[in-house]
C-alpha cells in the first residue's frame, strides 16, 4: 500500500523541491484490536525467537500516538494487554511445547528517550541514571550487544511479567 502526499499548490513553486512524497506500508492498522496488532506485527517475530533468531519490535512515533498502549496495553482488562505481555505469553507457550530443547529466557527492559538509553530493571532509579552507562557495541563476530544492561533469568511467564511490571 502506498500513500501519496502532494505538495500544497498554494505555496508556489520552489526549485528542486519535492512535489510529492510517497510512503509505502505493509499494512495500516486503523482501529485494530490488540489481538490483530499482535498477530499482524509481532507473532511471527516472537515465534522465530524460540527458533534462535533475533527479533525486534519497536514503536516509534509522535507523543500521544498510542505507542505505550500498543506495547504494554491496559492492566485493567486482559483483552487489552499489549504486544509485550502477549509476546511473553507466546514465548513461554512455545518453550513449553519444545521438550527436546533446553531454552533459557532472559529479560532486559530498555527505554530510549531523547537519544539516551535507560535500564528499566536497574536497582538505580531511572531518574538517577544518566543514560550514558549503557552502550551498544558490535563484537568481533558482528553481533550486537547492549553493555551495562540488567538481565534477569526468568523460568516462567509469571516471573517475566513481574519484570515487566517492575520496569514499568
Amino acid at each position: 500500500m502506498t500513500v501519496n502526499v502532494p505538495k500544497d499548490a498554494g505555496k508556489g513553486v520552489v526549485n528542486n523541491a519535492t512535489e510529492t512524497w510517497k510512503f509505502k506500508f505493509n499494512q495500516i492498522l486503523h482501529n485494530s484490536s490488540q489481538d490483530n496488532v499482535f498477530d499482524d506485527c509481532a507473532d511471527d517475530i516472537v515465534r522465530s525467537l524460540v527458533d534462535g533468531y533475533n527479533g525486534t519490535i519497536m514503536c516509534y512515533g509522535q507523543t500521544g500516538a498510542g505507542k505505550t498502549f500498543s506495547m504494554l496495553g491496559s492492566t485493567a482488562n486482559y483483552k487489552y494487554r499489549g504486544i509485550i505481555p502477549r509476546a511473553i505469553n507466546k514465548i513461554f507457550s512455545e518453550v513449553g511445547g519444545r521438550f527436546d530443547n533446553q531454552i533459557t529466557v532472559k529479560i532486559s527492559f530498555t527505554e530510549i528517550y531523547n537519544e539516551l538509553m535507560f535500564d528499566m530493571l536497574s536497582p538505580t532509579p531511572t531518574y538517577e541514571q544518566t543514560g550514558t552507562d549503557i552502550t551498544i557495541q558490535d563484537d568481533s563476530k558482528g553481533e550486537v550487544h547492549v553493555k551495562g544492561l540488567t538481565t534477569t533469568h526468568c523460568k516462567n511467564e509469571e516471573e517475566a511479567l513481574n519484570c515487566l511490571f517492575e520496569g514499568e
